[in-house]
């Protein structure tokens, strides 16, 4: 029983473990790298729009300057954030892609296209890995007290699966978000070599 038990909550690992995997196989293999990003990034301006229609309805939440500045980075200046802000939502959608396009044809311009697109494809990977090996960790973290739920009359195994799930969507949005954070704030330096 111990065995069906533990083999019930491995296969909640499993299925996220075959997600993932897959979503690196197809990265990895992919020629279009600069598309993943692409979506990502609209995805997360979609988010941030919403939160700018939220923030409406209560001005003193922070909640949207505080991702923007993430997202953009230290290196923005106040005036630019003020400006995206004041912005209207189509303004701002596209500012936040323009400044992103514009981040990435630097790249471009000093790599060439072939080298920039394996960066991408590397923080990526790595964007994966990492995220990943700390999900991993949560779980084992949930699995390990999950049991306790049983003393509320609650089955712990369906109460694993819940929050497994939230976890894992929560794995996928950060994901997104340092993807894109990580390309936003990348900044490829030219250096002359002197003989």
């Amino acid at each position: 029983d111990i065995r069906k038990n533990l083999i019930k909550f491995d296969n909640v690992l499993n299925d996220q473990r075959h997600v993932i995997f897959s979503q690196r196989k197809l990265a990895m293999n992919s020629e279009k790298i600069f598309d993943y990003s692409d979506d990502f990034l609209n995805e997360i301006i979609d988010d941030l729009v919403r939160l700018k229609i939220k923030k409406l309805s209560n001005p003193k939440s922070n909640e949207l300057e505080n991702r923007l500045k993430s997202i953009l980075g230290k290196n923005s200046e106040i005036s630019e954030l003020k400006e995206f802000l004041s912005s209207s939502d189509k303004d701002f959608k596209t500012k936040i892609i323009d400044k992103f396009i514009s981040t990435r044809n630097e790249r471009t311009n000093i790599l060439g296209i072939n080298q920039s697109k394996e960066i991408e494809k590397r923080i990526f990977l790595q964007s994966i890995d990492l995220n990943w090996r700390s999900h991993i960790q949560y779980l084992e973290q949930l699995r390990q007290v999950i049991g306790l739920r049983s003393y509320g009359q609650r089955d712990p195994l369906i109460e694993y699966k819940k929050e497994a799930f939230n976890l894992f969507e929560n794995l996928l949005d950060k994901l997104k978000l340092d993807f894109i954070t990580i390309l936003m704030n990348l900044k490829v330096v030219e250096t002359s070599s002197k003989e």
